[in-house]
């Protein structure tokens, strides 16, 4: 049987993905040092040094912010998508742009009240990949698979019990109570791309863990995809 277990750290969510006596980490929560990661270990009865590999679903910091302690605790390799690790080796902030009037209110708010997380640390990822990564050598049930939309990085770890770890591809807006999209993208007009993404997340799980929010089922997602469509349909046909 594998587990998913959600913890929240700060601004966003953190997970273990335990199959047996194997544990994996996925993304590092929002704020940085050794206690708040060993709180959550000791709480869920896991020993950091049990952890066989450390997971970044992309390189936006509040994913990775905390990665540095959790490799020097773990000692596991940290794997994240080969466009994310840039941000990751350099401590970068991507270019973000607000993808519907959701987004561009969040980025209105965060420029006028500064950046949660001004401090970007930098971090060695161990593995990059592109395409399709296999867990299994690693003790899990399941893969990795890209899902561009909100970042050009983003990926989400899919897992054949039909549980899907997909980052900020799907989400919980500041404030609200229902499940959304992305409402942030690194490209402009991304909306194909994203929408894209989501559907193939839906294919293949029942449970959508999110790095804001959730867990949430399939049909919530779903109602939150087919919103969105429709709303796209009226703005272009306002504009014709």
């Amino acid at each position: 049987m594998t587990e998913v277990i959600q913890y929240t750290i700060g601004m966003s969510n953190g997970f273990f993905i335990r199959s047996g006596e194997t544990v994996i980490a996925v993304d590092s929560g929002g704020e940085m040092g050794d206690g708040p990661f060993l709180d959550v270990c000791r709480k869920h009865g896991i020993d950091p040094r049990s952890i066989a590999l450390l997971v970044v679903t992309h390189g936006h910091v509040d994913h990775f912010v905390n990665m540095g302690a959790m490799k020097a605790l773990t000692k596991a390799p940290l794997l994240c998508h080969k466009l994310a690790a840039p941000f990751l080796w350099e401590g970068l902030k991507p270019d973000v742009f607000g993808r519907n009037a959701l987004g561009r209110a969040v980025m209105a708010r965060q420029a006028i009240e500064g950046d949660p997380i001004p401090f970007v640390p930098k971090v060695e990822p161990d593995i990059l990949f592109e395409g399709t990564y296999d867990l299994k050598p690693w003790g899990i049930d399941g893969k990795i698979i890209e899902t561009p939309g909100h970042s050009k990085c983003s990926t989400a770890v899919i897992l054949d019990s039909g549980q899907a770890l997909v980052g900020d591809t799907i989400a919980q807006p500041p404030g609200a109570s229902t499940v959304g999209l992305a409402f942030l993208s690194d490209t402009e007009n991304s909306d194909a791309v994203l929408f894209d993404s989501v559907e193939r997340i839906l294919s293949a799980a029942h449970t959508v863990y999110s790095g804001h929010g959730g867990p949430f089922s399939r049909d919530e997602v779903m109602a939150a995809l087919l919103e969105e469509k429709a709303q796209q349909s009226q703005t272009a046909g306002a504009a014709e």
